[in-house]
């Protein structure tokens, strides 16, 4: 359980019991936390981290979108998260890099220069009991939201900010309510942006469609997919979708760090016809491969911890 992880806390390595902060510092009372979760995996070359180049490609524009002074270069970063890593006796799991100001504030403004960092490890079926630990539900049911996605002129929704997750708090709520495991978030201009906190794709005659950028964040869940498909013969299309393409798609699918590719069994009172898909199977299986690191063309994506 929990009580067994080391977390790497402002410079040090502590029990996971004194991994703290104080209760009226900034970043809780203003959530000014700034966040990157990633999956770790275990291969026959030992544990890897999947993609962390472009996760931290992503903490700095999330720094630089908020004006948040990051307080680490990337090399140092990459080698707490894998002191950190080498500390905890997990083999698949993930790791939390946080970002924040720990110090007690009261005004809207933090007064630190520089951020606290910290990273946990985690083993979903140790420390989770199971939550979300078997990735490829084939049984996911969605709900269309009245909760809409954060308009990009409010605050930036590329952000992997703490704050923002209120949005997707709201949608998973409403979505629990009505019986549905995810709720699907419409941009403020009615066009279908994104799960509580997932991607969503849907395939249409054997192409893969998914919301363009703009109003969604960009996740590397997201990234990957796009990357990986057209490696498989699969065309893409990034556009702008309405509400009754979801209706009319041959599958549904999201993907997230946690969940990975996630088929979609029913929207609403829709239900789809075959699941997993055939474009799904296809993705899940390839993953699955590059995972293991048995597909040279995507070995990049694995960071072996050194």
């Amino acid at each position: 359980m929990f009580k067994d992880r080391l977390m790497y806390v402002k410079g040090h390595l502590v029990p996971w019991e004194q991994a703290t902060v104080h209760l009226m510092s900034h970043s809780f009372c203003r959530g000014s936390a700034i966040f990157e979760v990633l999956r770790l995996h275990k291969t026959e070359k030992g544990r890897a981290v999947f993609r962390l180049d472009a996760h931290l490609d992503r903490l700095q524009q999330t720094a630089k979108l908020l004006s948040m002074p990051l307080p680490l270069s990337r090399q140092a970063f990459t080698e707490i998260i894998f002191q950190t890593i080498q500390a905890n006796e997990v083999e698949n799991g993930y790791v939390k890099l946080i970002c924040y100001y720990g110090n007690v504030a009261v005004k809207v403004m933090p007064n630190q220069a520089k951020m606290d960092v910290c990273v946990a490890v985690v083993d979903p079926e140790k420390d989770l009991e199971g939550e979300e630990a078997a990735p490829g539900n084939t049984d996911l049911v969605l709900t269309l939201c009245k909760t809409r996605k954060l308009h990009p002129e409010t605050i930036p929704i590329e952000a992997k900010a703490a704050a923002n997750y209120l949005n997707g708090m709201l949608s998973r709520i409403e979505a629990k309510e009505k019986g549905a495991d995810v709720g699907i978030m419409l941009d403020t201009q009615g066009f279908v942006a994104e799960g509580s906190t997932e991607s969503i794709f849907m395939v249409k005659d054997g192409t893969l469609f998914t919301p363009a950028e703009g109003t969604v964040l960009k996740s590397i869940s997201r990234k990957s997919v796009l990357e990986l498909a057209p490696a498989l013969g699969i065309e893409t299309i990034e556009k702008r979708i309405t509400p009754d393409f979801l209706m009319e798609a041959d599958e549904i699918f999201l993907s997230s760090t946690g969940g990975r590719i996630q088929p979609v069994r029913k929207i609403d009172d829709r239900t789809l016809p075959l699941v997993p898909g055939p474009v799904s199977k296809r993705l899940t299986e390839a993953f699955e491969t590059i995972y293991q690191d048995k597909d040279p063309r995507f070995s990049h994506w694995l960071f072996y911890v050194r």
